[in-house]
């Protein structure tokens, strides 16, 4: 037999309250005030109105993978400084360089 639970207006002591009632089979066997404890037996309550489902979220949330730490790239780190050097070199001996080809 299946079971679930589900949200309804219920009848108890002459007092309506939202409740939330536990079905076995499709009969109501207990309940339970919403925002108390304890449970009660449906036998001694009135189910009323069933309430709307609870909102599901659309979209199930996506668990987001810590990126790897990032490993510094050693190989291409030489390249770079041996090309700024060597901007820094041309930019300063260009006025030279362009004399001595005049």
């Amino acid at each position: 037999m299946n079971e679930r639970t589900e949200y309804w207006w219920v009848r108890h002591d002459s007092a309506i309250e939202p409740a939330e009632v536990g079905f076995v089979g499709g009969i109501p066997v207990h309940f339970r005030f919403i925002g108390t404890e304890g449970r009660v037996q449906a036998q001694s309550a009135e189910l009323i109105e069933r309430l709307p489902a609870p909102p599901v979220p659309l979209f199930e949330p996506r668990a987001t993978p810590s990126p790897a730490p990032a490993k510094p790239q050693k190989s291409g780190s030489w390249l770079w400084f041996i090309g700024i050097l060597l901007l820094i070199f041309v930019a300063q001996c260009s006025g030279s360089i362009y004399d001595a080809i005049k």
